[in-house]
């Protein structure tokens, strides 16, 4: 009996990046959501019940943006682009799926420590919009050849004469990609998106971390600036300074240099973005970053050099991580409750933590909470919102819980309330918090134990609202807003929904207010010199100081009894916990600065776009049609593979799907002279609460042996159900078939003679749970060091 050891198909998933049940963890397949499509001139965007707003607007930013985008880079798509948009999770996201000619959007509006406030429809849209067509011009193959392969598989040295060959132990793939562009550059031009549109702009956060890199001699190689797989601040750096450098580029040397590169990439035999730099610029990519460095360089350090002078920030309390944020002062003054991710790799993976400022030491009360916290009025209790809980359907949801501190335990308070941002009333009965739907937040009002729930503004158009206060009188909220998406300004309202006023509207951004003193100072963060600092306004007299003089950024402060204000600084190296002990007036000659990128700010013709000025709070009235299941093109990456024993095989990987991931199938081919085959397809069905699956694979082999020659053709087929059980469970149920058989063709006397047998048929039931409860890091798929993977397995096989 010949055997056939090590192969083959397992390598092909290899190299194809197809991962089993572990990934499918990541996923909720939602069978509970209706969904819709409008359709328009350009676009399809598909929706779910809840999301009718903001697909409207979607659509209508999506046609505005048309024009302006395609006309700079010289190309349109060849046909019409879906949007999907989602509101079933409290995330906020946008992805354009380049080679599936779709883009999906998140409805609740972005807020990251390291963005500022932008329209976020208007920004996203027109972000990934800008992916699709840049990437589009740069491409160098039909967008149904994404890639092509060529591969090396090398075995063990096998001796028994029965083994066609032993263990795979050289794998070489390497892709060679329809569209190169990088990463750097890609960002850059999807963040600058088109002079006169302004829905994103290099504001004061994106030179707040660009300027402390600079001046803390921690800027990105050119080489880092192409690569992803940091942590959360070093991938947000190479879309910073992926933005910086083409903000550069664009203004230095023209906006229509941008589609040049582009299209200069599209020559198939380059693969350097350098070469593209030279056709277009006349010196290469490193000399481009040399220059632009020098000039940061230059410019960071004489536009700040009034701050160096006069820097005043207070003493470092918690230095430990790059994700410190919210610390509030208890009560009596002598702890301070902080978020921070000490120890972790992403921004969003901050815990609560308390820095008792009597013994100096910390520990950490809870973890995976993700916004603003506040005391009891007693000291006693903590509020603060998380994502812990799912509701039936696996959506993921922002509710507020409570941490008792005698008892170290905490308790969840709201369920599926997409509440956030608490804050906890002077009597001790209420909270405010901040509510979304649809992308729009409001203000709400609700008791400690979760009951009387109810909103006090009625915000419908994508409005924006955090970081809600008590007054002092306990009939009254003061909060930062965002009416236009374009920064913050400060305003108060009352607990009926009345009375709203503004307290402080400039031009600048103004942020995470705190009130003090019986209600007549307020304490908050703008950015008026062009670098966040803290400032104090006497609400009597009107009279206005600053507090804190940085070079990077400072948010969020807390004020006790005695005037200590405690913030989060930021510094090249992410967030702080800092503590002024006393507060100082800094004059506005030792806060002067000026970043270098505004000498190549020019005036730019906002009317050069009738979308320039636009008014989102009207928004057409497209039909929608339910949805239908839609299927993009079948994609293929074609394969050339050096297999055993020094054979040429050809082949492709294939796969598709419909434009919601309902219905998918993924597979390969691959053949040789002498018709050796691998074969393998997974189809999968996710419109009900199982996926369904089906899962074929055949190998078929070829060899002499003693003047006989051997055909052999293995086939299995699996067929099944994955149950999510919940964030960290996957129940597989599956019937797999086998069949194993082989020819023997040999002369005999002159005669050819074929023998056919079939020596193995299989039968098998399994049942497969797997955890899976690794948290994310940088190389937590390479060398996870925290969490486990625990899989059993039963299985009960009928063969002969």
């Amino acid at each position: 009996r010949m055997l056939v050891r090590g192969l083959g198909l397992g390598v092909v998933l290899f190299l194809l990046g197809v991962v089993g049940s572990s990934a499918q963890l990541q996923t909720y397949n939602h069978p509970e959501l209706d969904w819709r499509t409008i359709e328009t001139d350009h676009f399809f965007v598909h929706f779910h019940e809840g999301t009718e707003r903001t697909a409207r607007l979607v659509a209508k930013i999506a046609e505005e943006v048309y024009g302006p985008i395609t006309s700079l880079y010289g190309y349109e798509p060849g046909e019409k682009i879906h949007f999907i948009v989602r509101d079933h999770d409290d995330t906020s996201n946008g992805a354009a799926f380049y080679y599936d000619n779709k883009v999906e959007i998140w409805a609740p509006a972005m807020d990251f420590q390291l963005r500022g406030t932008h329209d976020w429809l208007r920004n996203v849209v027109t972000h990934e919009f800008t992916h699709m067509v840049s990437l589009g011009a740069a491409r160098k193959m039909p967008r149904q050849l994404p890639a092509l392969y060529l591969q090396w598989l090398d075995y063990e040295k096998e001796k028994r004469p029965d083994v066609l060959y032993g263990y795979p132990r050289t794998l070489v793939s390497l892709p060679l990609a329809g569209t190169v562009v990088p990463n750097w550059f890609a960002e850059g031009v999807s963040q600058l998106q088109r002079t006169g549109l302004d829905y994103d702009t290099w504001d004061s956060h994106r030179d707040m971390i660009l300027r402390t890199a600079v001046l803390e001699d921690k800027l990105l190689s050119l080489t880092e600036m192409g690569i992803f797989g940091k942590n959360g601040l070093g991938n947000e750096r190479v879309y910073n300074q992926g933005y910086g450098l083409t903000y550069y580029i664009a203004h230095r040397y023209g906006e229509e240099v941008l589609a040049k590169l582009i299209r200069a990439m599209k020559t198939p035999w380059r693969l350097d973005f350098s070469g593209a730099v030279s056709q277009v610029l006349g010196k290469s990519e490193e000399a481009l970053y040399d220059e632009w460095t020098a000039w940061l360089r230059e410019g960071y350090r004489q536009g700040i050099d009034s701050v160096r002078r006069h820097v005043v920030e207070g003493v470092l309390v918690e230095k430990r991580g790059f994700g410190n944020f919210h610390p509030v002062w208890s009560p009596d003054g002598t702890q301070v409750a902080y978020l921070s991710n000490r120890g972790r790799d992403y921004l969003s993976q901050t815990g609560l933590w308390l820095l008792d400022l009597r013994s100096e030491k910390r520990r950490k009360l809870t973890g995976e909470v993700n916004s603003s916290i506040a005391w009891s009025p007693d000291g006693k209790k903590l509020v603060y919102a998380k994502q812990t809980a799912r509701t039936g359907q696996g959506s993921h949801y922002d509710d507020l819980y409570v941490y008792d501190l005698e008892r170290r335990k905490e308790e969840r308070i709201t369920r599926w309330l997409r509440a956030r941002e608490p804050d906890w009333s002077k009597d001790g009965r209420r909270l405010i918090c901040v509510v979304e739907n649809d992308g729009t937040a409001n203000l709400a009002v609700v008791g400690v134990d979760g009951q009387g729930f109810r909103k006090i503004t009625s915000f419908q158009n994508g409005e924006q609202v955090y970081a809600p206060k008590w007054w002092f009188d306990g009939e009254r909220v003061v909060f930062s807003v965002s009416m236009e998406g374009e920064g913050r300004d400060i305003a108060a309202i009352d607990t009926v929904g009345s009375g709203f006023a503004y307290l402080v509207r400039t031009e600048h951004d103004e942020r995470d207010p705190f009130s003090a003193e019986e209600g007549t100072v307020l304490y908050y963060s703008s950015d008026r010199t062009g670098i966040f600092n803290l400032y104090r306004l006497d609400l009597t007299s009107g009279e206005e100081v600053q507090l804190t003089n940085v070079q990077g950024g400072a948010f969020m402060p807390s004020v006790d009894g005695e005037r200590r204000l405690v913030y989060s600084l930021f510094q090249a190296d992410g967030y702080k916990i800092a503590m002024l002990d006393s507060l100082k007036t800094i004059m506005p000659e030792q806060a002067s600065y000026v970043s270098p990128f505004r000498d190549l700010w020019a005036e730019t013709d906002s009317t050069a776009w009738d979308i320039a000025r636009f008014d989102d709070n009207e928004v057409p009235e497209y039909p929608s049609r339910p949805y239908k299941t839609i299927y993009s093109q079948l994609s293929f990456l074609p394969r050339v593979i050096l297999d055993y024993p020094q054979h040429l095989k050809l082949g492709t990987y294939f796969y598709g799907s419909d434009f919601l991931d309902r219905v998918s199938v993924i597979g390969g081919v691959a053949v040789n002279g002498i018709l050796d085959t691998d074969i393998f397809a997974s189809f999968a069905y996710r419109r009900l609460y199982p996926t369904l699956f089906v899962e074929a694979y055949q190998q078929m082999r070829h060899s002499t042996v003693e003047d006989v020659d051997y055909r052999f053709n293995l086939l299995e087929v699996d067929a099944g159900a994955d149950w999510r059980l919940g964030d960290t469970h996957l129940l597989r149920t599956a019937y797999v078939f086998s069949r194993y058989s082989a020819t023997m063709a040999f002369e005999e006397q002159g005669q050819k003679i074929k023998f056919p047998y079939t020596y193995h048929i299989g039968n098998a039931v399994q049942l497969r749970w797997t955890h899976r409860s690794v948290p994310s890091s940088v190389l937590s798929e390479i060398v996870p060091t925290r969490g486990r993977v625990i899989e059993l397995r039963f299985e009960r096989a009928w063969q002969r």
